[in-house]
């Protein structure tokens, strides 16, 4: 039997194949796709693995350059640590050499008193304190003397303030001093020594 013609085109009698004749070649192309579509996400699978493992060798050897930098570099930091070191015990030397051999010595302390204490004033004792190591070149002064009257103890004390070489004079006590023991006043005074004045080196 010829073709049906529809509106020119010629419609083949499909619809009279067996049922099962077209469930089945529906079947074989879905089969056909699905195995392409497996092939194709296992071929995907196997360069994504190579693609893995060249990256993981490529970090391995980047990590063994990498270590192999630190142990070159180790002799260095090691040269830097020993040198640190050093440099610590050569300050601690320092600051025993300036705490054995301070810049402000005693003698020096007294002989510019005299040249600063009024006439009448008298010295019982003098003491110099060094606070730390790092401040040899400053030091504490406590002056304990004697003075007709209150007075002289002032002016005692506006002349240290009022040197170069002391600073901060400060007036701690001062009492009447007993007429048995020959009146007057007793003081206690504490100032500030700064180093000697570059014109006043020896």
């Amino acid at each position: 039997m010829p073709p049906e013609v529809v509106e020119g085109y010629a419609v083949h009698e499909l619809e009279f194949l067996p049922e099962d004749y077209i469930r089945a070649r529906f079947q074989r192309r879905i089969g056909f796709i699905r195995s392409w579509l497996l092939l194709a996400i296992g071929m995907a699978m196997v360069l994504w693995s190579l693609q893995m493992g060249t990256w993981v060798r490529d970090a391995r050897a980047e990590l063994q350059a990498l270590r192999g930098t630190g142990s070159a570099m180790e002799p260095d930091v090691e040269k830097i640590r020993t040198m640190r070191a050093e440099a610590r015990s050569y300050n601690r030397r320092i600051d025993l050499v300036r705490a054995l051999h301070p810049t402000i010595s005693a003698s020096e302390v007294v002989a510019d008193l005299v040249d600063l204490l009024p006439q009448d004033v008298g010295v019982e004792t003098l003491d110099l304190d060094y606070p730390e190591a790092a401040d040899a070149d400053r030091a504490t002064l406590r002056l304990r003397g004697t003075a007709p009257d209150e007075t002289t103890v002032t002016q005692t004390a506006a002349a240290l303030d009022a040197s170069p070489r002391f600073e901060h004079a400060m007036l701690v006590e001062s009492k009447r001093v007993s007429e048995r023991t020959g009146g007057g006043r007793a003081f206690v005074i504490t100032a500030n020594v700064m180093p000697t004045p570059a014109g006043k080196e020896q």
